[in-house]
């Protein structure tokens, strides 16, 4: 009913701008951290536009897009997590805060993790009088805490977290991409009716490829049983986890896609190791990439332990995986509960059994097999499409503008 609702308003009404700040919103000619667009391309009575950096997160290339929705901003070069790299965040808010000044929106949509560019957003938004909404995709500075980049209590600690909590105040709706963050809402005394789930999904019709599995392996040379890693490769995603479950399993070959700052360590240690069943590969654009996808035949999401994925997350990997129509092996057990669970869609273990994890896969019989496919191609369908996504981010944006209205009298 409501779809069909939004339907017939789009037909009758012009359709409401959304301007969505994401410095990471890479547009789809380039592999990667593409949600932004993934989900407001699919809104049905919105239309957006994108400001974004012009530099590539993980390669450090400049990037241009053809589509005329993307305004990629220019910030410096950088590399690591150093001083360059937060000079860069602060020049991408002024930079994104003077381009939204130029364009017409109802609704300012910012997008963590750095918190500078939703402090963008909201003061555009007030500037521009139109209600702000932000989305939180990781939480920080917490996960700075978490992964030991930063000292909890600090004075620049106390200074994140006062920027975090001003933003949530400020925001008219909250976008989280999991449940379970709840209980930090709540404690930085933000109330909850703000937060909308919006989790991460994938569009099973984007992974229909004409080439079978069986001349996608013979392309890339694969014999073997084939264990896929597609992402970024940083320092919070397990790589060592994975090369030493390369050396515990010399009978199974490793695919790693993608780049980012972990990449030449991991493949330094490959040529130290001496591993001969691992082999990287470039990242590339989504198109490209369901095809790689398509010649494994397990897909791995691994983190590397830290207590603020135990609140919960929902990462992009792990439904391309099963929209591929691959098993999954996950070491994160504790943060995917809410997502999926141990022999549901393959083997989600403990930290520490990623070795495990990838045997079970291996050696499954192919009634096993064909359960966790069906199972993963149902909740691929039923709960973790990119549709269902845009439509309740358009649901959020909707009742930001009514509440907005109600609260100023402002159109």
């Amino acid at each position: 009913m409501r779809n069909t609702q939004m339907d017939e308003r789009s037909r009758t009404a012009p359709a409401r701008r959304v301007l969505a700040i994401n410095q990471y919103a890479f547009p789809r000619e380039y592999g990667g951290i593409t949600r932004t667009f993934d989900m407001l391309s699919r809104l049905r009575g919105w239309d957006f536009r994108i400001i974004s950096s012009a530099r590539h997160h993980t390669t450090g290339e400049l990037m241009s897009s053809v589509d005329k929705r993307f305004n990629l901003v220019p910030v410096p070069a950088y590399a690591g997590n150093g001083g360059k790299r937060i000079l860069g965040w602060g020049v991408f808010a002024v930079e994104a805060f003077a381009t939204g000044l130029g364009k017409r929106c109802d609704v300012v949509f910012a997008s963590s993790p750095q918190l500078l560019a939703p402090a963008a957003g909201a003061a555009l938004a007030a500037v521009r009088k139109k209600p702000f909404v932000m989305e939180v995709r990781d939480l920080w500075p917490e996960s700075l805490v978490s992964g030991g980049s930063l000292k909890e209590g600090s004075p620049l600690h106390k200074v994140l977290v006062g920027l975090e909590r001003t933003l949530y105040r400020r925001a008219e709706q909250i976008i989280v991409v999991t449940d379970g963050w709840e209980d930090h809402f709540r404690g930085l005394g933000i109330d909850t009716a703000k937060l909308n789930v919006v989790g991460n999904g994938a569009d099973l019709s984007e992974f229909d490829v004409p080439e079978t599995k069986e001349e996608v392996r013979s392309r890339l040379g694969l014999t073997r049983f084939t264990a896929v890693f597609s992402g970024n490769h940083s320092s919070y995603v397990g790589l060592d986890l994975i090369l030493e479950a390369a050396e515990q399993l010399p009978d199974v070959d490793f695919l790693l896609i993608g780049s980012g700052s972990r990449k030449q360590w991991a493949v330094d240690e490959v040529a130290a190791r001496k591993l001969t069943n691992v082999r990287f590969h470039d990242q590339v654009p989504k198109d490209q990439l369901v095809a790689l996808l398509k010649a494994g035949d397990v897909g791995l999401h691994t983190v590397s332990p830290q207590s603020v994925f135990n609140k919960g997350m929902s990462p992009n990997k792990l439904y391309d995986y099963m929209a591929s129509g691959l098993a999954v092996v996950s070491n994160a057990k504790q943060p995917l509960r809410k997502v999926i669970s141990d022999d549901e869609v393959g083997a989600v273990v403990e930290p520490t059994e990623l070795v495990e994890g990838i045997r079970r896969v291996r050696d499954a019989d192919a009634a096993t097999l064909e359960r966790w496919h069906a199972r993963a191609r149902q909740l691929m369908t039923e709960r973790f499409s990119l549709q269902a996504s845009a439509d309740a981010l358009e649901q959020a944006l909707d009742r930001a503008v009514t509440q907005y209205r109600a609260r100023t009298g402002r159109d």
